[in-house]
């Protein structure tokens, strides 16, 4: 059996609902932390990307490469220079490179949006996890630690060193990398499967909720915050999506 809590929603108002719940039963318990939630498409294990592919190679030898490769490259490339290795992984992630961070947001709403702004598959539900982080859950020594020898996972605020982490309210996970070379899924680990709350929502409503968020001011445009996201966002109100 899951230590977490597991929920289900409908509909907007039913989430507001249980994310407030959620809060007030921790500021009951003295934790006046921010809530941290992810949004995903079908209820897969909270691993990092690195975690989830084939490598070609010994995970910590590839990360390191990857990491490499990824700051020799991205001089002429990025708005924004990182100026130390926590920075440099923070953006690696939020371009789509394989790293052992796993985005989170503050942001409720745009969690959900994550889990509904593509169509489900059949039979699957999207799902939303609250995470109810305490203080001492945060990496906050990284002037002193390299994220590539990261030993405990902890949650990673980095710098704004991307328009999407600004928009999107991003935040990380950063999650240790076993002497197998393997990672524990973050809903398992003893440390924090007792703080997180698993929302499933149905695939017939990701429609709806669709709808219901850009009223509200969140989509494609406003989570990705370039050209790319602007004309993704016109896409979308100028056609129909397959469950719509």
């Amino acid at each position: 059996m899951p230590n977490y809590a597991v929920e289900s929603i409908s509909t907007i108002t039913e989430y507001v609902g249980l994310v407030e719940k959620v809060k007030i039963a921790s500021e009951k318990k003295g934790n006046n932390a921010d809530l941290i939630f992810r949004g995903q498409n079908a209820d897969y294990p909270l691993l990092p990307k690195l975690a989830r592919l084939a490598l070609k190679g010994e995970i910590t030898n590839i990360e390191k490469l990857l990491m490499e490769e990824f700051r020799r490259g991205i001089l002429p490339l990025s708005e924004f220079q990182p100026t130390n290795n926590w920075d440099l992984l923070a953006l690696a992630q939020h371009h789509g490179l394989p790293t052992r961070l796993l985005d989170w947001t503050y942001s409720a709403l745009v969690a959900l949006w994550f889990s509904v702004s593509r169509p489900a598959k059949i039979g699957i539900n999207g799902v939303v996890w609250i995470l109810n982080a305490e203080v001492t859950d945060f990496r906050t020594d990284t002037e002193k630690i390299d994220p590539l020898s990261n030993k405990i996972t902890k949650i990673f605020r980095s710098t704004v060193v991307s328009r999407r982490i600004s928009a999107q309210s991003g935040v990380f996970t950063v999650h240790k990398i076993n002497e197998n070379g393997k990672m524990i899924k973050f809903e398992t680990n003893s440390d924090f499967s007792v703080k997180l709350t698993k929302i499933t929502i149905p695939g017939s409503q990701f429609a709806s909720l669709r709808k219901q968020l850009h009223i509200m001011g969140v989509n494609s445009a406003s989570v990705f915050p370039d050209i790319d996201g602007y004309c993704k966002h016109l896409e979308w109100r100028y056609s129909k999506m397959s469950d719509e």
